[in-house]
């Protein structure tokens, strides 16, 4: 009879153990980065949306004209689904496939898998990146306790984390 008891395959990443959790202000501007890209690529669809609606509920604006309007609120809103999917893909998806988004890369960190230590892979980056917006469309305080949770919390995670068994940590 033969004892079969295989050896764990190495991994590539660091020992879970041995990552140091990021900081919470770290992990603050690294968002703020983020941010302030998404909403460079969100200027012109949100500018286009309002002019367009403006133009259109235009009490002066007469029927011969309004249809500028409409025209610039249908490609406002076409861009704006064009850039949600792209933040998706950057910000979600892209951030578990490589652990960075451009914020924690330009702040050095990363978010990794609390049980291997590598970047959580592209499903779970998205719905990391989905589920906050989701939670918090219904229950509004959400967003606010999430982003707060790492400064009380032993392992400097996040709700969103805990749910999704992931860390930021040092890079």
């Amino acid at each position: 009879m033969t004892d079969f008891n295989p050896v764990p395959p190495p991994t590539s990443g660091a020992e879970p153990g041995l990552l140091v959790p990021a900081g919470w202000w770290r992990r603050a501007k690294a968002m703020i980065v983020d941010i302030l890209i998404f909403m460079l690529a969100a200027l012109i669809p949100t500018v286009m949306v309002v002019v367009g609606l403006v133009t259109v509920v235009d009490e002066e604006t007469d029927y011969d004209t309004a249809w500028v309007g409409w025209i610039l609120f249908a490609i406002g809103l076409v861009l704006w689904l064009v850039v949600m999917v792209w933040a998706g893909w950057k910000f979600g998806w892209r951030q578990g496939v490589t652990g960075v988004t451009p914020g924690k890369r330009r702040l050095g960190i990363r978010l990794v898998d609390v049980g291997t230590g590598e970047a959580p892979g592209g499903a779970r980056g998205l719905g990391r990146w989905l589920v906050p917006g989701l939670i918090n469309s219904v229950v509004n305080v959400f967003s606010l306790i999430d982003y707060l949770w790492p400064l009380w919390d032993d392992e400097n995670q996040r709700v969103t984390d805990k749910m999704f068994k992931t860390r930021v940590v040092e890079a």
